[in-house]
């Protein structure tokens, strides 16, 4: 999310350089918080931030009221996610799989929520809502995760044919393979965990660092660039070939993956 103190943000100029921008961060971790707002000051950023469960409704109520204080809301961004255990849906529990979409799925209506009453008001906003693995098809043994990127995509392009013609502007964003906790620690039930064991190979090719992977969606909330940018094929291919180029399928450069496998009889 960003607040700009100045009242016509947001109008013609696309808020080229984002003068003025304070950052709001969230977490469901107060050490979170507090890490990512110090390291953002540190950059001469302003930034605020408080814990937020995106599930609760009234956690999110509260985080738009505090990008309000700022000043007026121009962008509103649902990066919040959370992946599943790598199994079959046979044998899913129920608890983890309503985990999983209580993040991804009502986390992003929560956010869509709160955002778009205060950007139609205003006549302007960016909401931007990031898609994932299976948002355009099956991925086995995460259904959860995938199926929920699915529902982002269709939820997104219902929120954008709703506010056409608005002055908001409704994206959504597939960053690919990003080099994060979330995608180095993996759970698997028994017998499941093998099939892993190339997931550091696929993500020295494909994978990205957080700041390199939002460079993309600087560009587009900052400018008059078209309303969706998606992941195109050629965008896998170039990274692929800069990754094996620069030396990151070394061994060496892998990202290390941790892999929890669980107990039987859960």
């Amino acid at each position: 999310m960003r607040s700009s103190r100045d009242p016509h943000a947001g109008s013609g100029s696309r808020w080229h350089g984002c003068w003025g921008a304070t950052v709001v961060v969230a977490s469901r971790s107060d050490a979170d918080v507090a890490d990512a707002v110090d390291r953002l000051r540190e950059e001469g950023i302003s930034a605020v931030g408080r814990r937020c469960d995106t599930a609760e409704w009234a956690d999110v109520e509260a985080l738009r009221d505090l990008a309000l204080e700022q000043g007026t809301l121009d962008i509103w961004v649902n990066n919040a996610g959370g992946a599943g255990v790598y199994e079959p849906t046979a044998s899913t529990p129920v608890a983890d799989f309503e985990r999983v979409l209580r993040t991804n799925i009502l986390g992003t209506f929560h956010g869509s929520r709160a955002a778009l009453p205060v950007f139609l008001a205003q006549g302007h906003g960016d909401l931007v809502n990031v898609y994932g693995h299976g948002d355009r098809g099956p991925v086995p043994l995460q259904n959860a995760y995938a199926a929920s990127k699915r529902w982002a995509r269709q939820f997104t392009e219902t929120l954008r044919a709703e506010t056409k013609g608005t002055g908001v502007r409704v994206h959504g964003v597939n960053p690919g393979l990003v080099i994060t906790d979330l995608l180095g620690r993996v759970t698997a039930q028994p017998g499941h965990e093998r099939r892993l064991a190339a997931l550091p190979v696929v993500v020295a090719l494909w994978g990205q660092e957080p700041d390199v992977a939002a460079r993309p969606l600087l560009r587009l909330v900052t400018s008059h660039a078209p309303e969706f940018r998606d992941l195109r094929p050629v965008t896998m291919v170039t990274r692929g070939v800069r990754n094996a180029v620069t030396g990151r399928l070394r061994r060496s450069n892998r990202m290390p993956l941790d892999v929890t496998v669980l107990e039987t009889g859960r």
